[in-house]
């Protein structure tokens, strides 16, 4: 059994932070900041704006677009990193927030930056076996809860947002998530990590070199396993962590820029949320169109890394 897109939706605060509003509060400048990272602004949620509020407002969103209601979906998955609260997860949360009342299961996935690409492996196997019907995954982030403003190598890089995608099932194994794969090692987790006063540690060459090596690895894993190539691919959308990370595996990948989806000048890295917001950033601009072939490489803290071949 396979599946097929059905629905999207995407939430971005309304609080717009410019590489100018941190000229005025640390040393450092847009050409600075957009020469090595090519992010020009980002979206800061409010300081009473949750995680739980951004995810819910995508999912209705996307649950407009798809013509459903919560109810009709039967399983919940949410990529995050940050949510306000231990325990219950973002997914059992948003399940009341639209008061579901179908008894829904709903969970929580914790890949960082990797974490969409978790969420469309669980889907993808419960879809295989037959399990689910209709799933909804959401990708949602407050990164701001661990800027640190006084610390210029991290702060510019992050933003907030949320997102989501509603698949069904479908009798097409070529449609909807066709493939993915995961991977993690543990060992270099000191490259990328959040620390216990909840602010982000990051050795940026470090995390540079193993994300231009994983990306491209996983994406080329995906290919040779759905026996094609990228002259197959109508679109990539990497993790937007950062554009010399985006051009370097592009590069890698022999894939030219005008195909590579970038939305990392607008939105900065929204960690779990980054690929559904590109992807409901392209779908909203008739930047991609239905049908299309889709993949999606992402690399983030654990070391986690993956990629996910998708057909809209």
């Amino acid at each position: 059994m396979g599946s097929r897109l059905v629905g999207y939706g995407s939430y971005l605060p309304e609080r717009v932070m410019k590489n100018a509003d941190f000229e005025r509060i640390m040393d450092t400048t847009d050409e600075w900041i957009v020469t090595r990272t090519g992010i020009r602004e980002r979206h800061f949620a409010a300081e009473n704006e949750t995680v739980v509020d951004m995810a819910a407002t995508a999912a209705v969103r996307a649950l407009n677009n798809a013509n459903l209601s919560i109810d009709d979906i039967d399983l919940v998955i949410v990529a995050t990193t940050t949510p306000e609260l231990d325990f219950p997860s973002v997914g059992v949360q948003v399940l009341g927030r639209l008061g579901a009342t179908h008894n829904t299961p709903a969970f929580d996935v914790r890949g960082a930056c990797t974490g969409y690409i978790y969420a469309l492996h669980c889907a993808r196997a419960f879809f295989t076996a037959g399990i689910h019907r209709r799933i909804m995954m959401i990708g949602a982030e407050k990164m701001t809860r661990f800027i640190d403003m006084a610390d210029r190598s991290t702060a510019v890089l992050f933003g907030d947002g949320a997102g989501a995608l509603i698949f069904e099932h479908s009798s097409s194994s070529y449609s909807g998530i066709i493939d993915t794969v995961v991977m993690a090692d543990g060992r270099d987790f000191e490259c990328l990590h959040g620390t216990n006063d909840h602010k982000i540690s990051m050795n940026g060459p470090e995390t540079y070199k193993k994300a231009v090596q994983c990306m491209p690895d996983a994406a080329r894993y995906i290919m040779e396993h759905a026996g094609i190539t990228a002259e197959n691919v109508d679109w990539i959308i990497p993790h937007q962590a950062n554009l010399r990370i985006i051009s370097s595996c592009a590069e890698k990948l022999e894939f030219p820029m005008d195909k590579i989806l970038v939305t990392v000048d607008k939105h900065a890295n929204t960690s779990g949320a980054s690929g559904v917001l590109a992807l409901a950033y392209a779908f909203d601009n008739n930047i991609i169109k239905r049908g299309q072939l889709i993949l999606y490489p992402a690399f983030g803290s654990g070391l986690t890394w993956g990629a996910a071949l998708i057909r809209v």
